[in-house]
């Protein structure tokens, strides 16, 4: 019988040393630091430090950032051509997505989900019944 260790699941202390090694590589790109790129990871590492909760917090930023499988790879895919003439950042953005990945993997919405899921309930009310001109 062998015992397996389960992988544990990525800290806020960790999303937060990702974070800011993203910044670091921005810095070493020279990207302006009033720039969208830049105040984009800042205001997410403020944010963090601001949480009430912050393991609640990165879970459920995990989750808004990659809510499926198929969003994940399409982020490594567009961040591999943004990014392609600065590896320090692209590698720095795919360390923090993985973190995220692992934290949000559990929770992930599939076909089979939302197959599962009981639709035979009542659906929400349209607001095409309130224009109705009968």
């Amino acid at each position: 019988m062998s015992i397996q260790a389960i992988p544990a699941k990525p800290t806020y202390r960790e999303i937060e040393s990702a974070l800011i090694a993203v910044i670091k590589a921005g810095i070493l790109y020279k990207k302006p630091k009033d720039g969208k790129f830049m105040q984009g990871y800042k205001e997410r590492i403020s944010k963090l430090r601001q949480a009430e909760d912050p393991e609640e917090y990165i879970l459920n930023t995990a989750q808004q950032i990659i809510p499926n499988e198929a969003k994940y790879h399409q982020y490594k895919i567009d961040y591999k051509s943004w990014y392609q003439r600065d590896p320090k950042i692209f590698n720095a953005i795919i360390s923090l997505h993985e973190l995220y990945y692992k934290l949000a993997k559990d929770y992930f919405i599939t076909e089979e989900k939302i197959a599962e899921e009981d639709l035979s309930g009542p659906l929400p009310s349209s607001s095409a019944s309130q224009y109705n001109t009968g």
